[in-house]
């Protein structure tokens, strides 16, 4: 399976799960922000090394079963294993015992010994439940003062019958048989085993707590359907919580781990996806443009009115790549590394060369021009560099470097006139491609330059060439270049991880994915939602 269809949890939780003892986390969260199936990967990606146990109150879910295929098979030995409770409980026969001497007590033991290795030298603490118990037989505690009652329904009539508490009794043998291993038990959701039962979640959690994760040494998580902060938090030792929100139209799912006590957290918020039915978080990706590079393959344009961007993912997310004659604009938030910008532009201008078209590059940033010599020829090859040329003041430090025309600085009408761009870039073909960043722009031409560049922009969009505009927040052009621009694009920073989105047309965030690329430049765009 792929990253993407795999989905991806926080390194902290499976560290929190595989430490010495046991733990309890308790996941809350709105309806619909992804609760269950963080739960079932986490029983996912501990499975070789924990015993699990799913108990679930909710109807079985098909759409469960198509995300996580074990699911079904595990559900169906739960119910046998009910069922191997419900008659240990009417027949009055406590486990563990020799089995050889009753038939009945041997069929029992298989049926436990199906879900691992039982250890008969230890048996689980049970003394909180055995209170709990004795509490509700006494008419104590539950709903209103009432006694439990036996559910009905079919599914629920054979664990009710001759068991007080039935699913947390199995629970605690689930945990017995798999002694001395660490059981992993996830409760899905404890406000409805709770609500069944007819009092607090915080009994349930309490003697949980006290039996099987701190005397027994078993990890428990909790299901809550609610995200505010409340008692609960207080009884486990971790809290996760997801958040489900909006931001400008787009959906902004969020995980905080708001306390994993004796496990260090270095990162508490992570940005995430449910892709596929996958829980997958955004890593804090700190990109470092590596010295070699593989060749860029070029992409086909996507039809005959648009060109590549050299990303297939950002020409999907496009619909359809950059359109001739446009100005794009990509817009760069505060918090978002140099990396991150140039890995974009690499790709663009590398498929523009690739395919012999011209390129003018006047840069946002500085550039070191050996390492962009060493770059272009890696990535588009050594023939088509002269189809690149990049705009620059500084006569001294582009000495040697053919790629880099010098400018006079003091004009950008004549510095960017179509015609001039053309001698320099005869041997090339069209539509041609100019990345023009705009702060740079600003700073060599003076902060009213727009009427300027809008000479070059025309004449570009006349001949079917494409414009990339690049503004931060501190750039005078960038509300006009906004509202003139055919593609607007926002790369931003979400709790250190950097999204891209569209403005125009409008997007979901997309997170810029670069593991498992190549030449770890062009990355995958991941959606947000």
């Amino acid at each position: 399976m792929s990253a993407t269809s795999r989905g991806r949890i926080p390194a902290e939780l499976l560290s929190f799960f595989r430490s010495i003892g046991g733990h309890s986390l308790l996941i809350k969260g709105d309806a619909g922000t992804g609760k269950t199936t963080l739960a079932l990967q986490l029983i996912e990606e501990l499975a070789e090394e924990q015993p699990d146990y799913y108990m679930s109150t909710r109807v079985s879910d098909e759409a469960l079963y198509r995300q996580f295929p074990w699911l079904e098979e595990k559900a169906k030995r739960n119910q046998v294993l009910r069922m191997g409770r419900a008659f240990l409980s009417k027949t009055k026969i406590k486990l563990p015992h020799d089995p050889s001497s009753d038939p009945k007590l041997r069929v029992a033991k298989d049926l436990l010994r199906a879900l691992g290795t039982s250890d008969s030298t230890r048996v689980v603490a049970r003394s909180e439940l055995l209170k709990l118990e004795g509490q509700i037989e006494a008419g104590d505690i539950g709903r209103e003062g009432a006694l439990i009652k036996p559910e009905l329904d079919e599914e629920t009539m054979i664990l009710d019958i001759g068991a007080i508490l039935p699913e947390l009794e199995l629970a605690y043998d689930v945990v017995e048989v798999n002694l001395p291993k660490k059981t992993f038990m996830v409760l899905d959701s404890i406000d409805a085993l709770a609500e069944r039962y007819g009092f607090d979640p915080q009994r349930i959690m309490s003697t949980l707590q006290t039996d099987l994760v701190e005397k027994t040494g078993a990890n428990i998580t909790y299901v809550m359907e609610t995200s505010a902060k409340n008692i609960y938090d207080y009884l486990g030792d971790g809290v996760v919580r997801l958040c489900n929100e909006q931001d400008d139209g787009r959906r902004v799912r969020e995980l905080v781990i708001e306390k994993l006590r004796g496990q260090r957290v270095d990162r508490w918020k992570y940005p995430f996806t449910l892709v596929d039915g996958r829980l997958r978080v955004f890593e804090n990706y700190w990109l470092k443009m590596p010295d070699e590079m593989e060749k860029h393959a070029s992409v086909p344009d996507p039809s005959k009115e648009s060109v590549s961007t050299g990303n297939p993912s950002l020409d999907q997310m496009l619909i359809g790549g950059l359109p001739r004659g446009s100005l794009a604009l990509l817009e760069i938030g505060e918090g978002v590394p140099q990396e991150c910008v140039r890995a974009l532009e690499y790709v663009l201008i590398a498929d523009f060369l690739s395919k012999r078209r011209g390129v003018v590059w006047f840069p946002l940033f500085g550039i070191n021009y050996v390492v962009l010599e060493r770059h272009m020829k890696r990535l588009a090859g050594k023939d088509n560099l002269p189809f690149l040329k990049v705009l620059d003041k500084d006569s001294e430090i582009t000495k040697g470097f053919d790629f880099v025309s010098v400018i006079e600085g003091s004009d950008a009408t004549q510095d960017l006139r179509l015609n001039n761009l053309r001698y320099l870039l005869s041997s090339a073909q069209e539509p041609f491609l100019s990345v023009l960043g705009f702060d740079a722009l600003e700073s060599a031409y003076g902060p009213d330059l727009l009427p300027q560049v809008n000479v070059h922009m025309e004449a570009m969009k006349r001949t079917g060439s494409v414009v990339l505009a690049e503004a931060t927040s501190d750039s005078a052009s960038l509300k006009q270049l906004g509202h003139r621009a055919h593609i607007h694009l926002k790369l931003e920073s979400l709790a250190g991880t950097v999204m891209l989105c569209g403005q125009k047309p409008h997007t979901p965030y997309h997170y810029l994915d670069f593991e498992g690329v190549k030449d770890k430049i062009t990355p995958e765009l991941v959606p947000l939602v």
